[in-house]
């Protein structure tokens, strides 16, 4: 008996442990589906290993339908970055993915075998199919990857994804827009990195080239909005003989994605934790002169000018109605044909600091030189222009442009191009450069000469201007004349005083509003005491006087020689740089008419 109780508490704690384990299966997120597993609509999904992606049946926007896609996991929008089953929508919930035990993924509804297929296959060995952190969903055979969603982009662009070709297989990347919110399906905008020519990253609306992205040129895609440099992610461009594509990594752990939306807009979007929402850190068409050749063959877009659209040297509008209408389409034509083969030769202009033109009728070299570039061009009679692949260390490799230059736009960068003209033409270039260059240096030498003129009489006024001004020192808000000149020589007026600026302020109330006792046409007359008591008037000159320190000696020894019993007494001066000053005995019983009129009399008598 004792041991069938045991037995029953024993049975009782296994089933008890099998339980929690099947429990803990159930809630752990699962970033793995092995052969002949299956994941149901609403019961079930993978999540990545960080938790950063998520993958499982959802409906977009307003729509009912459901999809099998992958989505960010911690981001409340719910933002789908992949779509399986796009043109196959699934009308109820009865949608399951299956992976074959030969590694084909499969999305089965209801009475449908099949709705969507990954067409990929392997052997008999372990397969499975994971969702890895970058929003990769992969199918392994054992260690070997056999399908991958990266290979299938949608309207989004990860890092670590592709967009170009595979040379081998002919498998394209590219990107292509959602019909509307709520329909995944294909829309009518797509963006492929076009390997005709010389790769460059085209912006399709339907037939319609709208846009593009330069070539690589070393250090970014000639004319691309964004700094060639920053601290969020690093571009790169790979072209050999298997395959030809462009990819980002980031450099931080921000979250960021290229979309290419419904309406056509390509962006590069950033998520911002702090505002829960996603920003948008750049945008591929900036302005105007981003719409594929806006100015037509031979033409250039700028921005800064209006309107934006001029000829490249040597070259004139097509239809000058047409462009003085603002339809630029038709573009520039040469004012001289091309000599090639004439014997007379050709030349070529710089332009400089551009987005380079359309490179789908080019021909490049890799290895050549700059200067090999221009024999190169020179030697084909076909070639309308060069310029070096890469930029960096002062240029290499060549690129030929072999018809018309289209879609040229300045750019703040540092690539130039060199376009091919009639040697006449150039002459005729060259000349009115030359022409302009000597009138701009004749400009210079006169505004540097009049300049050092001015600058010259400058100088001799202020030092004669030193010379005549007494050297002066500050005392709080009073002032007082430097020991040097503390006095004036004057002949035979030793019993004439030098006051000081300092003694006259202080005597007047530093010439307080108070003290003055009148005006005349030379200046104020003041009220004020001497340290010994004595009471004097001031009389302080104007400046529209335009008297100098000679006249104003002159007028002081006059007055000095003058003295009659009739006039007011002239007790002293006072000279501090463009200060002139008469002091006078205050005469009690005098009037105010006085001090104004008798003195204005005496001044003008001087």
């Amino acid at each position: 008996m004792f041991w069938i109780i045991m037995e029953d508490q024993y049975m009782h704690t296994y089933i008890i442990l099998f339980l929690l384990i099947l429990l803990s299966l159930d809630c752990t997120a699962l970033d793995t589906i092995y052969a002949n597993q299956d994941i149901k609509d609403g019961k079930a999904t993978l999540v990545s290993d960080g938790e950063t992606f998520e993958l499982g049946f959802f409906s977009p926007g307003k729509s009912n339908n459901r999809y099998l896609g992958i989505w960010y996991k911690k981001i409340s929008h719910g933002t789908v970055v992949w779509v399986a089953n796009r043109e196959q929508p699934i009308t109820d919930t009865s949608g399951m993915l299956k992976l074959s035990r030969h590694g084909n993924l499969v999305i089965r509804s209801g009475g449908n075998p099949m709705v969507w297929s990954s067409n990929s296959t392997g052997n008999n060995t372990v397969v499975v199919a994971q969702l890895l952190d970058t929003g990769n969903f992969v199918v392994w055979n054992k260690n070997k990857m056999i399908w991958q969603s990266f290979d299938y982009p949608g309207d989004t662009f990860l890092p670590g994804m592709k967009i170009g070709k595979d040379l081998v297989t002919g498998l394209q990347w590219c990107l292509t827009s959602w019909k509307s919110p709520d329909d995944p399906s294909v829309g009518e905008y797509r963006n492929i990195h076009d390997t005709n020519g010389y790769p460059q990253n085209l912006w399709w609306h339907g037939e319609i080239l709208q846009g593009r992205l330069g070539p690589w040129n070393g250090l970014g895609f000639s004319g691309s909005p964004v700094e060639k440099e920053n601290q969020i992610y690093s571009p790169e461009f790979i072209m050999n003989e298997k395959e030809i594509y462009t990819a980002y990594q980031l450099k931080s752990r921000v979250l960021q994605r290229v979309v290419l939306t419904w309406d056509g807009k390509t962006l590069i979007l950033q998520w911002i934790e702090r505002i829960k929402d996603w920003i948008v850190y750049a945008n591929a068409v900036v302005d105007i002169c981003d719409r594929f050749s806006l100015c037509g063959p031979f033409g250039i877009c700028s921005i800064n000018k209006h309107p934006p659209c001029i000829c490249m040297k040597g070259f004139e509008p097509r239809n000058r109605e047409e462009w003085e209408a603002s339809d630029w389409a038709s573009g520039c034509i040469r004012k001289k044909p091309l000599q090639c083969g004439n014997g007379s030769g050709d030349g070529f202009w710089k332009i400089a600091r551009v987005k380079v033109p359309d490179t789908r009728r080019v021909w490049y070299n890799v290895s050549m030189t700059l200067k090999e570039c221009e024999m190169t061009c020179k030697g084909s009679c076909s070639c309308t222009g060069y310029t070096s692949l890469d930029i960096r260390n002062g240029g290499s490799g060549c690129l030929l442009w072999l018809d018309e230059l289209l879609d040229t736009r300045e750019y703040e960068a540092d690539q130039d191009i060199y376009i091919r003209m009639a040697a006449s033409e150039l002459e005729g270039l060259v000349d009115s450069l030359s022409n302009f260059n000597k009138k701009k240096r004749t400009l210079i030498v006169v505004l540097l000469t009049s300049t050092a003129m001015l600058l010259l009489f400058a100088v001799a006024y202020a030092c004669r201007k030193i010379r005549k001004t007494p050297h002066m020192k500050g005392q709080g808000n009073w002032y007082a004349l430097d020991a040097k000149n503390t006095s004036l020589q004057m002949e035979q007026l030793d019993d004439l005083q030098c006051y000081s600026l300092h003694e006259v302020a202080r005597a007047t109330g530093n010439f307080s509003i108070s003290n003055k006792i009148g005006q005349g046409g030379f200046g104020p007359v003041y009220k004020g005491v001497l340290k010994d008591g004595r009471e004097i008037a001031v009389k302080r000159l104007s400046e529209t006087s335009q008297q100098g320190l000679d006249e104003f000696k002159n007028e002081v020894i006059c007055i000095a020689k003058l003295q009659h019993r009739n006039l007011v007494k002239l007790l002293g001066y006072c000279a501090h740089q463009n200060e002139l000053i008469l002091i006078y005995e205050y005469m009690t019983n005098k009037s105010l008419d006085w001090f104004l009129f008798g003195l204005v009399t005496l001044h003008d008598f001087t």
